[in-house]
């Protein structure tokens, strides 16, 4: 892929500081506290450099995925730090002491997973003008790079360029890692990248 012009970095940026915004507002009303939100990093990059920009492949994490659907068409992730996870689940249940294994508290992080996901998949679509819809998210926990493989495997190598964005939240002054990955079948990124103007 060519780099980047600094007027579609801006475009990609714009539509993650919308999708940033958008998931503090929404995880601040999931677990009644104020959520801020830094300015998001949004890079489109080979899919092989994915685990070594968020901190190497033995990192531990936690993965939400979910299918896109209609015109946008894809894969969506939600990739939390093991700190972050267990944090979110804490707050959503509102238990100091909390079974990360446990039905209950696995339902939380879905949820909280699907709630960004919705937040910068809802930003993009009104971006590039394209309608999506998200199925029920799945859930997974190892090293970084044996889930992104998993995941892979799971949906089908169906992108090989992807969209990636940082975003650090705060809450009461505590900053979480959590990363948003969209991963675009071939012809959803050929009409992404037509829209901003990159092809």
């Amino acid at each position: 892929m060519a780099e980047l012009t600094s007027v579609q970095l801006d475009a990609l940026k714009e539509m993650g500081n919308i999708g940033a915004g958008n998931a503090a507002t929404s995880l601040a009303q999931l677990i009644g506290e104020m959520v801020s939100s830094s300015v998001p990093e949004v890079n489109v990059m080979p899919i092989a450099s994915v685990a070594q920009a968020l901190g190497g492949e033995e990192k531990q994490v936690y993965i939400i995925y979910l299918e896109v659907e209609k015109d946008m068409q894809g894969t969506m992730l939600t990739i939390f730090s093991e700190e972050t996870a267990i944090f979110f689940v804490k707050k959503l249940l509102g238990s100091i002491e909390i079974d990360m294994t446990s039905d209950i508290a696995q339902s939380a992080l879905k949820e909280a997973g699907s709630i960004l996901c919705g937040s910068y998949l809802s930003a993009l679509s009104q971006l590039v003008n394209m309608s999506s819809v998200a199925t029920v998210p799945a859930m997974a926990f190892d090293m970084l790079g044996a889930m992104l493989d998993f995941v892979l495997v799971e949906i089908g190598q169906i992108a090989d360029e992807v969209f990636l964005v940082n975003t650090e939240l705060y809450v009461s002054q505590k900053k979480l890692e959590c990363s948003q990955l969209f991963l675009p079948k071939p012809d959803t990124l050929e009409k992404i990248l037509t829209s901003l103007g990159m092809m």
